[in-house]
């Protein structure tokens, strides 16, 4: 799928000179002929249900600055905005609009930036990292109204365009225009739920239908969200397990952050290969785990205990991980449960954390003594999309702590998303959108990941744009889900056999073998995750404290050029 002639023809080009690939040269060919990638969603993500604390920004309603660019839709949590940095002109001038529209500000979160002051003050961190993480260190404020006012009747709180009159106190000064924005509701790959939605296993008959490919009732979109078709389902496992070629000390094992659900039981992914609970300072990262075992069992509901539409997703993406990389460490966050929901301030919180981790590492600092070791990829299989992608403001706040890490030497790879439009989503869209492999300023390039079918065309439902550098296989993939996933459903048909034997047919929701299948490109993202830190992991040092930001930064950049643009295989030998 491309957006353009002019486009598409690159695609072609890089196609060919970067892989050789007939099937991507063939599949970027016949899009040129047809109708580009719509510019919307079809629907746009977040979209609020009635009495939602996130609201719809429309353009054709919203209120505008003379300074105002384009606008786009979105969705936004109300009552609250992000705020970076501590400059006090920020702060004057947000406190002064918020008076005006009738508000205070109730709370401050710091969204962690206490412990990077600790930090600092105790000695762990060099004032040139402190100074670093603190220019880009994002904090969320919510809003109230002022019950000191006089006025008897309040007007309902407009964030955005309180946001506007903010802008408009601040005036030409940009850096301060960039301090403040909204927050935004992520949702996986941009689209909260491709592949689950909607609930695959509710088919009255999945084994039996004469013609699933032509059922007037599903979309070519909606076919991958079926069993047998790309969506979640039970699979066996019937080859090797992945076989890890160095010790499991050695400090040569690349980390791997994965940003996403909790990362279940199953033996793949044992406490030799996955840390659960990740920490700087001895403070969490991440979300705390979900009440009633929800994160064990897949479900939230424990009156009906049918699986959430994203329940497994973080365990999928590990075992892509660690097919591709078997010696991978991976740092499992918790951003969001099996409802797919996150907001902003908590993945800038995560960021922010995991930064600060980092930035210790380099200095061979850690909470009890022992130096933490350094990341080396970090995954996101999620998006949001902005109002304002031609602003100048409109990439500070999350941008932020994405380079600071790549300035690090970090690997940052984000999914494209899955809603087949051509609208950038972010973080993807902050990929060089000349197609090249160079960032400027000696930073690591962010790079999306687009999704192909298993016969090496693109995905229908992959989002595309020249932000998109890489594909990888994002449809029908096989990898891992919690042993200790065992919905409600049952197999439609069961009965005792002959000799006393259990026959049924297939139970939908019943994933104790340890493995499912699963379409997005939120499967993309990771598994060129893990074949980057498979590059990476013959170039690292022996010793763990030769860290050198600059020398980490020409490891990785090298390793993205030595991956194909296109293909489901990279190996080593």
């Amino acid at each position: 799928m491309c957006i353009g002639d002019a486009q598409c023809q690159a695609a072609v080009s890089t196609a060919a000179t970067n892989e050789g690939d007939p099937r991507m040269v063939s599949s970027a060919r016949g899009a040129r002929g047809g109708a580009s990638l719509p510019a919307e969603p079809a629907r746009h993500p977040g979209s609020p249900e009635a009495g939602s604390s996130v609201h719809f920004l429309d353009p054709s309603t919203a209120y505008r600055t003379k300074r105002s660019g384009e606008l786009r839709p979105t969705s936004f949590v109300a009552g609250s905005l992000l705020v970076r940095g501590g400059h006090q002109a920020t702060w004057d001038a947000l406190r002064a609009a918020v008076a005006d529209a009738g508000f205070t500000i109730d709370r401050r979160d710091d969204l962690g930036r206490r412990h990077l002051d600790e930090a600092r003050d105790s000695g762990q961190l060099d004032a040139q990292h402190h100074h670093d993480l603190a220019e880009v260190w994002v904090q969320r404020v919510t809003l109230v109204p002022d019950l000191a006012r006089e006025d008897e009747v309040f007007p309902p709180l407009d964030t955005w365009r309180l946001l506007q009159s903010y802008r408009t106190r601040v005036g030409d000064d940009a850096a301060r225009r960039m301090d403040v924005g909204l927050e935004h509701p992520v949702t996986r790959g941009a689209h909260p739920h491709p592949a689950t939605n909607p609930h695959p296993a509710t088919n009255p008959h999945p084994a039996t239908n004469p013609h699933p490919a032509t059922n007037p009732h599903s979309d070519g979109l909606a076919l991958y969200s079926q069993p047998g078709w790309g969506g979640r389902q039970p699979v066996n496992w019937l080859g090797p397990d992945p076989q890890p070629l160095l010790d499991a000390a050695s400090p040569r094992r690349p980390q791997v952050v994965i940003l996403d659900s909790a990362v279940g039981k199953h033996r793949w992914l044992d406490d030799g290969h996955v840390d659960r609970n990740p920490e700087v300072l001895g403070t969490p990262i991440g979300i705390p785990e979900a009440p009633d075992d929800a994160d064990d069992t897949g479900t939230g509901d424990r009156f009906t205990g049918e699986l959430e539409p994203d329940a497994g997703h973080g365990t999928f993406i590990a075992g892509l991980v660690r097919q591709a990389c078997p010696d991978a460490r991976i740092l499992s966050v918790r951003l969001f449960h099996g409802d797919g929901e996150v907001t902003e301030s908590n993945m800038l919180e995560a960021l922010q954390l995991l930064a600060l981790r980092h930035l210790l590492a380099l200095e061979g600092r850690g909470a009890d003594g022992t130096p933490y070791r350094p990341l080396h990829v970090v995954t996101l299989s999620l998006g949001y999309y902005h109002e304002e992608p031609g602003d100048a403001s409109f990439d500070a706040l999350l941008r932020g702590p994405l380079d600071l890490l790549s300035r690090y030497g970090v690997c940052v790879v984000t999914s494209a998303g899955n809603d087949a439009t051509s609208r950038p989503s972010y973080p993807a869209a902050f990929a060089p959108g000349d197609g090249s492999l160079d960032a400027g300023d000696g930073r690591v390039p962010l790079v999306a990941v687009g999704a192909l079918n298993p016969d090496g065309t693109v995905a229908l439902f992959s989002n595309d744009g020249p932000w998109v550098r890489f594909w990888r296989s994002g449809a029908a993939l096989v990898s891992t889900l919690p042993t200790t996933f065992d919905g409600s459903r049952e197999a439609q048909n069961v009965l005792v056999g002959e000799r006393g034997e259990t026959r049924a047919g297939l139970d939908p929701d019943d994933f104790t073998a340890g493995f499912a299948v699963w379409s997005g490109t939120s499967f993309a993202a990771p598994f060129l995750a893990g074949q980057l830190a498979r590059l990476l992991q013959d170039e690292l040092p022996e010793d763990p404290r030769d860290v050198a930001a600059g020398r980490a930064v020409q490891r990785a950049q090298q390793a993205l050029q030595d991956l194909p643009v296109v293909g489901d295989r990279h190996a080593r030998d």
